[in-house]
């Protein structure tokens, strides 16, 4: 059962950065080149944001999304008013806009818990095997 339970928590721990993953290979190999609309853009230290929508047709609602782009990228977007975006027609979330800026939080995040179970796993192991004969477990205790 434990066993199970560890299965189940490392799956859970990794299923943002494997479903990020699976959509980037979605948008590559699935996508059409679009152009949105720039709505909003500002600079944040060193980050370029920009707010756009993308067109009618691939998004009914219309919906907002943000990217961090390269500053160059950012220049021209916020000057023309328009950004190339990648996207797959039947999943407007999809969307990758060029010269995006490359956020790894979510493999980050998911390696960094992926060590915390690895040490717990490996204390609990080493636990196991250093109790002396004799005594029961401590789910008998």
């Amino acid at each position: 059962m434990r066993k199970l339970l560890l299965v189940l928590v490392v799956v859970l721990v990794n299923l943002p950065a494997i479903h990020q993953r699976w959509t980037d290979h979605q948008v590559d190999a699935n996508g059409v080149d679009v152009e949105a609309v720039v709505v909003d853009g500002r600079v944040s230290g060193d980050r370029h944001l920009v707010d756009y929508r993308l067109p009618e047709e691939i998004d009914t609602l219309q919906r907002v999304f943000s990217a961090n782009l390269e500053a160059t990228t950012y220049s021209r977007a916020i000057e023309s008013e328009r950004l190339a975006v990648r996207v797959v027609p039947d999943k407007p979330g999809a969307n990758r806009p060029y010269g995006e800026v490359p956020n790894p939080l979510f493999v980050v995040v998911a390696l960094g818990a992926d060590l915390i179970l690895l040490l717990v796993a490996g204390l609990a192991w080493h636990r196991r095997r250093k109790r002396p004969e004799g005594l029961p477990p401590l789910s008998e205790v």
